[in-house]
């Protein structure tokens, strides 16, 4: 986390305000208004405690703390809304928000040391949550009385306990949330699909790192659990200061200290919570190009497609792949059909199956001028390798795809890391990659291979994939770089047969850029790198890299099992030689890999002896041990370079016959006939 976050960037803020000029006008008016009520409010409770009624007022707070967090949480949100145009606060109003917002200012003079037992975060969440609904509430009766504004958010809280602590606390961990409150009633608490953003707490100033790591880790279920959601917001309070972050793939931005104990912190806050009232959707993180029918109860998805220039929109059926992590591409995977032009037929499922993949790419590999266009990749191969029907269903074809666009203030624009950030300042811009969100359409929709029957329906599906991973190289010039158990598919024919697919080309790139770059990148998913990758050696990557990796990937669901059935009855990982290549560094995952490799005695002792014994499972021991020898022990390949530098046979590249000799081995096991091979 403390790589990956940017602190005390001053603009950050910006990025919270309306695009649009009326609504940013607005929006400062009413923060103004606001904060004049806040402080009045304050006020009074100031003169209130005078002539020793101060200790009363602090025995009546400490009493009030004892309450559960959702009552509190009910009292604050549940106030009735005012009748009036003018703010008349109840004195049951004045009452709650002194109670919570006195208590969060005056717990901090008892102590700061971080030591102390007793825990005050309970206060701290009660004072956001009453200047949350202070807030929330002045600005929805504001907006009654405008037209334009009629239908603005209005953000609350809701807090939840966690029943497992973080970060070594000693006590129960609550989480706090930003919401929407739509005003209906309803006794559904709501959850993490629900919030608008979280909120981390901490007692003391000096936890900040540790409130910035769990807000992290309660922003990833955000992601998880929306999937409408491009990038995040968040919030951190620790003692009396609170920041707020920028969740932007890469980095974190961090703003600069809110002390909420001054009115000019207060009066920042506010302006902070009116900006996310009433900016536009996509400025709080959400894709308008994602949208939740709540009648129909399913999304919908635009597809922009860069080749026709139109828009195609989709009926999600199902989220086969959702993001389980704070950074990085954040690829979803929905299955869906095209959505019916005419909305009585939406029902009609005559519409083909497609899986639609949404992802936040780097267009050029970090640390090189490797070029990086899974669109464009895809459109190449479904041309070159459109009249070979051997080949059809081994690939993802490509229906439709493109750069998500957003309609902004500008007009339409191209999504990316740097419209996100387009108000932040230039040289904290400059720190963060750029990322590219693009979406894409594509048939058949596969199956993960954990789905596959038996270890002939493997190696079939893998023959298939290599066939494919094969005829993209010579013939397209493209090198996938990926390979791993989740980028090798399956689909099955009308018999039930089974057809493999070479799926995920975020990480591929053109032949040609390998061999001019300087410094080849390292890329890919790292049990299943190859050597030379993981070492970041100088050596120039080939097709034998990702011809390595099939052998870990083949090596692995050896030892651990295809299906959950054989997992369930596979040895623990961890008495598995094997382990040291899951949940370790890219060096010691290395070191692992060519202590196994290079000796094909210790290959042999050490992962052949291992695989498991159930029914064909023998045929996956002569497939490993031909490709090792293939790859580790042949003598065209420098032992340095372990299948990176290549010396070719005459007339014969390696790759191919390495193929070949692949193939010839499904012809032992009697998968596929001899006649189409040879």
């Amino acid at each position: 986390m403390t790589t990956c976050l940017c602190k005390d960037v001053t603009s950050v803020l910006d990025a919270a305000k309306p695009v649009g000029e009326k609504r940013r006008l607005c929006a400062i008016r009413f923060a103004a208004e606001v904060c004049e009520r806040l402080e009045a409010v304050i006020c009074r409770a100031q003169q209130s405690d005078d002539g020793g009624t101060s200790a009363k007022r602090s025995c009546e707070v400490n009493s009030l703390s004892v309450e559960p967090a959702q009552k509190r949480a009910k009292t604050v949100d549940g106030m009735a809304p005012a009748t009036s145009s003018s703010f008349q606060a109840s004195e049951q109003t004045d009452l709650t928000l002194h109670s919570y917002l006195i208590q969060w200012i005056l717990f901090q003079s008892s102590s700061e040391d971080p030591s102390t037992p007793a825990s005050h975060e309970p206060e701290i969440q009660s004072g956001i949550s009453a200047l949350v609904g202070f807030v929330g509430q002045a600005l929805a009766e504001m907006a009654a009385d405008n037209v334009c504004y009629s239908s603005m958010r209005k953000l609350s809280t809701f807090q939840k306990a966690e029943s497992i602590a973080t970060d070594n606390d000693s006590y129960q961990q609550f989480e706090v949330a930003l919401t929407m409150d739509t005003g209906s009633c309803t006794d559904i608490v709501p959850d993490h699909k629900d919030a608008v953003m979280m909120v981390a707490v901490k007692q003391f100033a000096q936890e900040q790192h540790r409130a910035d790591r769990y807000l992290a880790y309660c922003t990833c279920k955000l992601f998880t659990t929306q999937p409408n959601r491009r990038f995040a917001w968040g919030l951190t309070a620790c003692g009396m200061t609170v920041r707020a972050c920028l969740f932007a793939h890469d980095k974190v931005l961090s703003s600069e200290a809110m002390d909420v104990s001054t009115s000019d912190g207060r009066r920042v806050f506010v302006e902070l919570l009116t900006n996310w009232t009433m900016c536009e959707s996509w400025r709080l993180g959400y894709d308008p190009t994602i949208r939740h029918d709540a009648d129909l109860k399913h999304w919908e998805i635009d597809v922009y497609d860069s080749e026709t220039q139109l828009t195609h929109s989709y009926i999600c059926e199902d989220i086969r792949c959702n993001t389980n992590s704070t950074f990085g591409r954040h690829t979803r995977c929905f299955v869906a059909r095209e959505k019916p032009a005419d909305p009585a037929s939406a029902a009609d499922h005559n519409f083909p199956k497609v899986l639609i993949k949404d992802t936040w790419a780097h267009p050029i590999s970090p640390g090189s001028n490797v070029v990086r266009d899974e669109v464009a990749y895809l459109y190449e191969i479904r041309d070159e390798l459109a009249k070979d029907n051997t080949l059809n269903g081994t690939y993802p074809r490509l229906e439709a795809g493109g750069v998500v666009q957003i309609m902004c203030s500008d007009g339409v624009a191209d999504d990316t890391t740097q419209l996100i950030l387009e108000d932040i300042a230039e040289d904290t811009r400059a720190k963060v990659l750029n990322r590219i969100h693009r979406r894409i359409v594509m048939s058949p929709v596969g199956e993960p291979i954990h789905n596959l029957k038996s270890i002939d329906e493997l190696i079939v599906t893998v023959g298939d994939v290599m066939a494919a991973h094969t005829a993209i190289a010579k013939r397209c010039g493209l090198l996938h770089r990926d390979l791993s158990d989740n980028n090798i598919m399956f689909h099955r024919d009308a018999n039930g047969g089974v057809k493999g697919m070479l799926v995920d080309f975020d990480n591929a790139c053109r032949i040609a850029d390998m061999e001019n770059a300087e410094q080849p990148d390292c890329v890919g998913t790292l049990p299943f790198m190859s050597i030379g990758n993981l070492e970041m050696s100088g050596v120039k990557r080939t097709v034998l890299d990702d011809w390595e990796s099939l052998i870990y990937i083949l090596c692995w669901l050896g030892t651990v099992g295809i299906s959950q059935a054989d997992q369930d009855s596979a040895k623990a990982v961890r008495d598995l030689p094997i382990k040291n290549w899951h949940r370790n560094s890219a060096t010691n995952i290395a070191n692992s890999k060519r202590q196994f490799m290079h000796d094909e005695g210790f290959f042999v002792k050490h992962i052949l002896q291992h695989i498991l014994n159930a029914q064909g499972f023998e045929e996956l021991r002569k497939l490993l041990f031909v490709l090792r020898a293939t790859l580790f022990g042949n003598k065209h390949v420098s032992s340095s370079a372990q299948g990176c530098l290549t010396l070719p046979p005459p007339g014969q590249l390696i790759w191919e016959s390495l193929y070949l000799k692949f193939q010839r081995l499904l012809i032992l096991s009697s998968l596929i006939e001899m006649s189409t091979l040879l």
